[in-house]
């Protein structure tokens, strides 16, 4: 098995830095190129994104290639590159069937698993339930709002579709599959829409884990993991977001490739999910599942800008203290001169602590000290 690998996506930083620390040879290329994940790899700026993407899995590094978010809508693109050189995740005719939500609803339900009911368009939407627009090609909770049937115009945009609502909470469940089952790594709370974090509606903010749910609640997660692994054929790291609450774990998005808090079990549990990601496609290995991380609790939580400015030196040098030492508090930090714009993610905070609550002031903390920085 190769120890060189190609990774790309929107934000690699995470994923590099897991390879670079099982001893891979990494280059990377995404849409930021940060100053930590150019002190991890050999780096690179997409662009365009993501027709570019083809120059850069096609380049002289040696080694298979992976991607990140949000890839998995270009799945004719996905099996474009996979010519070039050899892909360590799904390919393009998986993408196509689990990023259909109404093949994932028939799974599960198929499956005896909790679902929100879908369709394609609003004409046929009940009025006695709740409902958000999500669009078909979106990442991360962009694109996603309410909908009431009763006072929007009808809607029936191919690239549009929808979900009946579920209240609980936003959690999200790491896999690992061989493409006949799935491992669960672990799971984690998310952060949604967190107004702190200059975030709304339901865009992706952050993380906060691993977290222990009752047990039907993980070993429903279990399931889900399986039932879709078998169904869509799934190999290497994959993750579940879903809304938990009382009648159970209801799957509400199948992101087939690494996720963002991936990166917060490799840390409480000591592992790469890269390594265990590269051996499941090559080798078709699974892991066994971590176990229960006491006492270790992890987050991150993403900000974002609320207005345009220029990162300067001192910004600069606030985010970068103490990086490389072990105490570093900031990832995907963005070089001096940098333009940041409106709705753009600024920087990544870390933090640990023993448990969820710990973590999450740690966050809020961090958040309002950092955003001093550049809101004066």
């Amino acid at each position: 098995m190769s120890r060189a690998l190609t990774i790309i996506g929107a934000s690699a930083r995470a994923a590099a830095s897991s390879a670079a620390r099982a001893g891979f040879s990494v280059y990377a290329a995404d849409l930021f190129a940060d100053v930590d994940l150019r002190r991890i790899c050999q780096t690179a700026i997409q662009t365009p994104y993501p027709e570019g993407l083809s120059e850069i899995v096609a380049g002289p590094q040696p080694g298979g290639w992976m991607y990140t978010g949000a890839l998995e809508n270009h799945h004719a693109l996905v099996d474009k590159l996979a010519v070039l050189r050899p892909l360590w995740g799904n390919a393009g005719s998986v993408l196509r069937e689990v990023r259909d939500p109404l093949r994932v609803y028939a799974v599960l339900r198929g499956a005896g698993l909790p679902a929100p009911m879908v369709a394609k368009g609003s004409a046929s939407l009940s009025r006695d339930f709740r409902w958000l627009r999500k669009s078909l090609h979106s990442a991360g909770g962009a694109n996603v709002s309410h909908w009431n049937p009763q006072t929007e115009l009808p809607d029936d945009s191919a690239d549009n579709y929808f979900q009946e609502a579920i209240d609980g909470e936003s959690c999200s469940a790491v896999y690992v599959a061989d493409k006949h089952s799935a491992v669960m790594l672990g799971v984690t709370r998310q952060l949604i829409g967190t107004a702190w974090t200059g975030a709304s509606g339901f865009r992706y903010s952050g993380s906060i884990g691993p977290v222990a749910l009752s047990a039907s609640a993980m070993s429903q997660f279990e399931a889900i993991g399986i039932a879709l692994a078998r169904a869509f054929g799934l190999v290497g790291v994959f993750g579940v977001d879903a809304v938990v609450n009382a009648d159970g774990v209801w799957s509400v998005e199948v992101n087939p490739r690494y996720t963002a808090s991936t990166e917060l079990l490799d840390s409480a549990f000591g592992i790469q999910a890269v390594e265990l990601h590269v051996q499941a496609c090559e080798l078709g290995t699974l892991p066994q599942a971590p176990g229960v991380a006491e006492g270790r609790c992890f987050g991150k939580a993403i900000l974002f800008a609320t207005k345009g400015f220029m990162v300067s030196p001192e910004l600069y040098a606030q985010l970068d203290a103490g990086n490389g030492s072990g105490r570093s508090q900031f990832a995907d930090i963005p070089a001096i001169g940098s333009i940041v714009q409106t709705g753009w993610p600024i920087v990544t905070i870390l933090a640990e602590g023993t448990d969820e609550l710990n973590v999450l002031n740690e966050l809020r903390h961090r958040a309002l000290e950092a955003k001093s920085w550049w809101s004066g």
